[in-house]
C-alpha cells in the first residue's frame, strides 16, 4: 500500500510541477474532475448519449468560475477529503491505506466495469 500511495504522490507532484498548480490542486483537479469526467465518458458511451458529459462540462464549468481562488478552495476540498478518509480509521485503515483503497482501487475496479459495459 505505502509504495502504491508514494507513486501516485509523485505523479501528482510532477504534474503539480509541470502544471504550475499546487499538490493540493493538482489532487482536487484529478480526483473531482479528470476522474469523474473519464467515468461520465464511458456512461455516455454505455447508454450512447452525450447528456452526462455536456452536463459535467457545464456544471463544472459555472463552478469553476464561481470559485474565487481555486488554490484557496483546493485547500478547502483537500483538507475536507483528508479527514473522510481518516474517518476510516475505525475499521483500522490509516490515511495511507484509505486512500489507495478509496482513490486507487475502487476508481480502477469501476473504470473496468465502465469499460467492459462501453466495449461488450
Amino acid at each position: 500500500m505505502n509504495k502504491i500511495f508514494i507513486i501516485v504522490k509523485d505523479i501528482l507532484i510532477v504534474l503539480s510541477s509541470i502544471t504550475g498548480f499546487s499538490y493540493k490542486a493538482i489532487n482536487i483537479i484529478v480526483y473531482y474532475y479528470i476522474i469523474p469526467f473519464i467515468f461520465i465518458l464511458f456512461i455516455d458511451q454505455i447508454y450512447k448519449i452525450h447528456y452526462f458529459k455536456i452536463s459535467f462540462i457545464l456544471v463544472l464549468s459555472i463552478l469553476t468560475i464561481l470559485i474565487n481562488d481555486f488554490e484557496k478552495f483546493s485547500e478547502w476540498l483537500f483538507n475536507k477529503s483528508l479527514m473522510f478518509l481518516n474517518s476510516f480509521s475505525f475499521i483500522g485503515w490509516n490515511y495511507v491505506v484509505a486512500s489507495v483503497i478509496i482513490c486507487v482501487i475502487i476508481p480502477i475496479i469501476v473504470l473496468s466495469f465502465l469499460v467492459y459495459f462501453a466495449f461488450k
